[in-house]
């Protein structure tokens, strides 16, 4: 019996080639879709939770009390983490991580590390990073150790690294001054999915050593984690580290917080560049599940509707097969079996376009997902699913056409209009869907343009910067003259940063201050060129002069400040010059101010920055201005003139506006996943609309002959059959639009500098959406408004 079911559910697929394909088609691209979000967002969930006992460990923020309001910071003094663990009984362990940077040299060769990371010897006791060489307690007793990962050590050693005795191998770190270190051990590569990444270890006992300053209480510095035992609730102990700070500085309002290991990746929101490693947002993880729902409802509405549709062609086959003997349950058994078919077939085909899309979506989100073929997980939701879109979609043929009465059927009981209005309220649905995601992909492109478009304050085109690295940082003014003589440079200029994203601050004092009014303003050391060299303006007074010495004096000097500072301590451009302010301990007087700038992403707002010329002073950056026709020749030129100065440390440099681009790289990559899985809705949507018409065209076929008799032209006739449709994407427009605009209303709020949607994005989407759906059913109207009335009528 069951041959014969399968037989007749194969029969009916063929002989409706156009439904099938666009049935089992739409379904399986809706699929595909969902799949592949659903494993970009179980990837992204999974941050950070192959720790064991994840879920006891957190991370200590600062919630800082300023005058211009409070400020969450990641970083938390250096003596925090023994403190807390003496005064607590709540905490088995504590870990300090902290930044460093350097150049290591070993066995004849140079690395310089992506990150090198100053950490307690806990670190491998409380995170799951094992030592493949080594182990927790012999590595990190001496402050001169280091670890290095796997793949550092295949750089140092070669691909056989773990077959040759390693340890206690002498490498050379090479940061402020050449320091001989000793091999420890060799940590297995950091995974992918933790948010905290590194090429070689040093311990804590490194810095206490070299770094005296970090080791006091009022320098934050270190993430610091803690390990609570499980007895304790977060709640609970939050509450009793909250006020914790005043124990060691008095007066401070800074309150303690504690960040759960498990959402660091995807929730850490923090002022002044605190937080460091790899990083994504939450919104981005909420707006892709809401995408796939989105495109997976429009799948399945298309394929009930598409179901339910062909399911009334049948009504009469339904009859006669009950008149000759066919129980109901024999029917319900044999829709379900049709509908478990298609189901089963749209299944295979979404794994394959899933795995030909992976490697898109790799690409676009810098993953590696794989389908988990493997994991019964998955298999088991995709069981799930099969059965709940084949109960969906056969319920109706399957328990409503095999309850009506054969009598009834074969004298037409069954009307064309048998569940039109439900088919109609699942387009206007599906269509409502498309519509919201292509609202969403327009505003997404036009923020990102305006971002990338607005002008910043300064000149970033054919800019370039160079780090200056080892003996370059001592050497910068002699380097920068050299590199002026390059052919193709307009000006060169010495600075501290790139002008990317600029987050350095300290408070400052100034003339006229009020009482406890403090604030932190943005620092940069620069020299007298730096203003010719971004394009940047001044609206009141003078740049710096090389020759005066006042302006490149070490203990009574001027200063440069933005008309944001200017504004925020009290003064006009004009007032604010002559005024005296005292920065880092160091008086001066202010003697121009330049005009606003952006500095730091457009998503938050200009703040007050502070420019001194400090000539003896390291500095860490050349920003050169180049002419766009011989940057090639330049670039050849600066390789070899860098490397004549710092043969040891590789040249690294970059353009200030791909830079600035890049900042945005998470809005570009959701603009583009958002457009691509659009384009693939409103595909969906048109499928099963193309099925429609030909349903709508089939049930109306004598009535359009009739017309034609009686004199209806091809033009009335297509009007005819698009008409209904074009109310039901109208009425679609007007449900999708204001939720359109909510949804990214909601996301802008995250841009201090921002577009605002206007109407014309909602005509270009409304016209889009009804070009596309003319089209759509235009052929299939013009195919129905050709054909000959004699065929249509000569039954009747």
């Amino acid at each position: 019996m069951i041959h014969n079911y399968l037989k007749i559910a194969f029969r009916n697929l063929v002989k409706n080639k156009v439904y099938s394909f666009i049935n089992i088609g739409g379904l399986a691209v809706g699929m595909a879709v969902v799949i592949l979000i659903a494993l970009f967002v179980h990837d992204e969930y999974n941050y950070d939770r192959f720790h064991p006992n994840f879920n006891q460990i957190y991370r200590v923020t600062e919630n800082q009390k300023q005058s211009d309001g409070n400020h969450l910071v990641a970083v938390t003094p250096s003596p925090l983490a023994t403190a807390l663990k003496n005064d607590f009984s709540e905490i088995d362990q504590t870990v300090r991580i902290g930044q460093w940077s350097g150049l290591l040299q070993g066995n004849g060769k140079n690395l310089e590390p992506d990150r090198i990371l100053i950490v307690d010897q806990s670190l491998f006791d409380v995170f799951d990073f094992p030592l493949v060489i080594g182990s927790p307690k012999s590595v990190f007793n001496n402050p001169d150790e280091v670890v290095i990962t796997e793949k550092s050590a295949e750089f140092f050693f070669g691909e056989d690294w773990n077959k040759k005795d390693i340890l206690g191998t002498a490498l050379v770190l090479n940061s402020t001054d050449k320091l001989s270190l000793k091999l420890v051990g060799v940590v297995k590569n950091m995974p992918t999915n933790s948010h905290i990444q590194a090429d070689i270890f040093l311990p804590f006992k490194f810095v206490e050593k070299y770094d005296e300053w970090s080791q006091k209480w009022n320098s934050n510095n270190y993430h610091t984690y803690l390990k609570i035992n499980n007895k304790t609730t977060l709640a609970t102990f939050e509450k009793k580290i909250a006020g914790y700070l005043k124990k060691y500085e008095t007066g401070t309002e800074t309150v303690l917080g504690l960040q759960p290991l498990s959402t660091i990746y995807l929730e850490s929101k923090f002022d002044f560049q605190t937080d460091w490693g790899k990083r994504s947002d939450i919104f981005y993880v909420y707006l892709f599940i809401t995408v796939g729902l989105i495109v997976l409802l429009i799948a399945v509405f298309n394929f009930i509707n598409l179901s339910t549709a062909h399911a009334t062609q049948r009504v009469k086959e339904v009859g006669v097969r009950k008149t000759i003997g066919a129980g109901r349950g024999n029917l319900i058994y044999q829709f379900l079996l049709e509908a478990s078919l298609v189901v089963v077939l749209a299944v295979v085909i979404a794994l394959i376009i899933t795995n030909q899309l992976l490697p898109v979506l790799n690409e676009l989100s810098d993953k590696t997902l794989v389908i988990p073929i493997y994991t019964s997980g998955f298999w088991a939701i995709l069981v799930f699913f099969s059965i709940s879109i084949t109960l969906l979609s056969g319920f109706y043929p399957a328990f409503v056409l095999s309850s009506y009465q054969p009598a009834k059927v074969l004298k037409g009981f069954f009307t064309i209009n048998t569940g039109k209005y439900f088919r109609q309220s699942l387009v206007v649905g599906q269509f409502t869907l498309s519509i919201i995601l292509i609202v969403s992909t327009f505003v997404i492109f036009r923020q990102l343009t305006f971002m990338q478009n607005k002008s910043l304050g300064f000149d970033k085109e054919h800019l370039l910067y160079v780090k200056l690295k080892g003996n370059l940082k001592q050497n910068a003014v002699i380097f920068k003259n050299e590199v002026a003589k390059i052919a193709g440079v307009e000006s060169v200029s010495t600075t501290t940063n790139n002008l990317v994203n600029v987050a350095n601050s300290s408070n400052i004092e100034w003339e006229g201050q009020p009482p406890k009014d403090e604030f932190s303003i943005t620092q940069m050391n620069i020299d007298p060129d730096f203003v010719r060299t971004v394009g940047a303006k001044l609206v009141a007074g003078r740049n710096f002069l090389a020759a005066m010495p006042t302006d490149t004096s070490d203990k009574m000097g001027v200063y440069l400040i933005n008309e944001t500072a200017a504004k925020r301590m009290g003064w006009t451009p004009e007032k604010a010059l002559g005024k005296k302010v005292k920065f880092w301990g160091f008086e001066g007087n202010i003697i121009g101010v330049l005009k606003d700038f952006h500095f730091r992403p457009l998503s938050e707002e200009i703040n007050p920055f502070i420019f001194r010329n400090r000539p003896k002073e390291f500095y860490f950056n050349l920003l050169i201005k180049t002419k766009s026709n011989q940057v090639p020749q330049f670039l050849a030129s600066l390789s070899a003139l860098y490397k004549k100065y710092e043969p040891d440390y590789p040249l690294s440099y970059g353009f200030v506006n791909q830079d600035l681009d890049r900042q945005y790289k998470n809005e570009q990559r959701t603009g583009q996943i958002v457009f691509i899985f659009s384009a693939l809705a409103i595909l969906i949507s048109c499928m099963g609309l193309y099925g429609l018409v030909m349903f709508t065209t089939q049930l109306r076929i004598k009535e359009i002959g009739v017309r034609k008799v009686l004199g209806a032209s091809i033009g009335n006739i297509m009007a005819l059959l698009s008409k209904d449709f074009l109310k039901l994407i109208l009425l679609a427009c007007t449900a999708a639009f204001p939720l359109g605009y909510w949804l990214m209303n909601t996301w802008l709020q995250d841009f201090k500098y921002r577009l605002e949607i206007g109407w014309e994005v909602f005509i270009g989407v409304g016209v889009l959406v009804v070009l596309v759906t003319l089209f759509t059913i235009s052929w299939q109207s013009f195919k129905a408004a050709l054909m000959n009335p004699v065929n249509s009528l000569k039954t009747e």
